[in-house]
This record gives structure tokens, C-alpha cells and sequence, in this order.
């Protein structure tokens, strides 16, 4: 699979009915986004004292973050953010997640009818064990 399959695949799940499986399906699709060291789209700042290094978008929720993430390059071209968007690893992306015990999980497309929310210790279920840290991984 490449990422644009991952992506239509992922905005193919998010246009359709809300549901437990679509969940679930969802969440096991980004386990092989992860297994498979792919890409996700995700709005950012890049940051000028470290070139190179960009800071993901995310949102506020009861005190935790949700990792903001889209479905497709459409999505984050439509977003209402002040933001850019690019591609990041899935790998770095959710290692950061799970090593962070302020980030609660991931939210895709927010602010649209069609937002997929995927909470951290759900997708552990299904990827238990150790994370490492990404590379630029900061506390």
C-alpha cells in the first residue's frame, strides 16, 4: 500500500457512517501505517530555531491534547487552522502520542462532519508494548 492508498482508504472510512467498526477499522489501519513506517498528513508550525523541525497542530480537550491529523491533502487545504500542513511518519506521530502523558490521542478531520476521533489507550489495545521516543521527540 502507498500513502495515497493509506490516505483514500482513511478518507474513505471517515466519509462513511459513524459506527464501532469503522472505529475499530480505522484504528487498525493506522496500526499498519505505523508497522508499514508510512506517511500522515497533519497541519504544523515549522520551528525557526531548529531547522527542519516542524510542531504538530493539535487540540485541547478537558485538560489533554488530540493530535490533529486529516485524511487527505483536501482536507488540510480546506482546514480553518493558521497553519501549513505536510507529511509526517505515522511512526514518529503516534511514538510521540504514546509517550506523552498529556496527549490523549489523535483527532482526524476536526471541525468537520466527518472528524475521526482515536483515543491513545484504545489504539494501545491493539499495539501494546514499548514505543521508543521519535528523533526530535521534546517533553
Amino acid at each position: 500500500m502507498t500513502d495515497k492508498e493509506l490516505w483514500r482508504r482513511m478518507e474513505n472510512m471517515a466519509t462513511s457512517e459513524r459506527s464501532l467498526e469503522r472505529e475499530m477499522s480505522f484504528m487498525l489501519l493506522l496500526k499498519q501505517a505505523y508497522d508499514k513506517d508510512m506517511n500522515l498528513i497533519m497541519p504544523c508550525v515549522y520551528d525557526s530555531m531548529r531547522p527542519g523541525v516542524a510542531r504538530q497542530g493539535y487540540m485541547e480537550v478537558m485538560g489533554k491534547r488530540m493530535l490533529v491529523c486529516f485524511t487527505s491533502k483536501q482536507r488540510a487545504k480546506q482546514a480553518e487552522y493558521n497553519t501549513s500542513w505536510d507529511i509526517a511518519k505515522a511512526r514518529d506521530i503516534m511514538n510521540n502520542m504514546f509517550n506523552k502523558d498529556k496527549i490523549a490521542g489523535m483527532v482526524f478531520n476536526p471541525n468537520d462532519e466527518k472528524m475521526v476521533i482515536v483515543l491513545k489507550d484504545v489504539l494501545l489495545s491493539i499495539m501494546p508494548g514499548e514505543k521508543p521516543k521519535p528523533e526530535f521527540y521534546g517533553e
